[in-house]
């Protein structure tokens, strides 16, 4: 089956451009429309190639983006959780501190024996994280 042809397309040049494409057909030895048609299917490739590249482009630096973000929020959460634990040492300070010397470590024992009981609890559930840290706090 041939191939269907589409409508040729015309074009005008300038008088000096015209001659140089006549020379360089002459010294490729193609005819006119051989060569503009490979000047044509060039132009288009390279100008998909520069829409390829622009996408590419765009796409890193949107990850760049992504990436920038997430270390943001990274370092927002470890600083969160900094001062949520400084919180939550001096809460301890205070408490332990108020509570009679006879009273102190036994309350202290105790509070940690209900949180390792929550963490076995969670572990159950399959986290590994509580597993890790279970196992951590058990062995010291």
């Amino acid at each position: 089956m041939p191939k269907k042809q589409t409508d040729p397309i015309r074009t005008r040049l300038a008088v000096e451009d015209r001659y140089k494409f006549e020379q360089i057909c002459r010294a490729e030895g193609k005819t006119e429309t051989e060569l503009a048609r490979k000047a044509l299917l060039q132009f288009i490739d390279s100008y998909d190639k520069k829409a390829e590249d622009n996408a590419r482009d765009r796409l890193a630096d949107i990850l760049e983006a992504m990436q920038l973000d997430r270390k943001k929020d990274t370092e927002r959460l470890a600083k969160l959780a900094a001062r949520t634990l400084i919180d939550v040492g001096t809460i301890q300070q205070v408490f332990y501190k108020r509570a009679s010397e006879k009273d102190r470590d036994d309350l202290w024992d105790e509070a940690r024996r209900n949180a390792l009981e929550r963490l076995r609890k969670k572990r159950k559930g399959g986290d590994p994280e509580a597993t890790e840290i279970v196992s951590d706090a058990v062995g010291s």
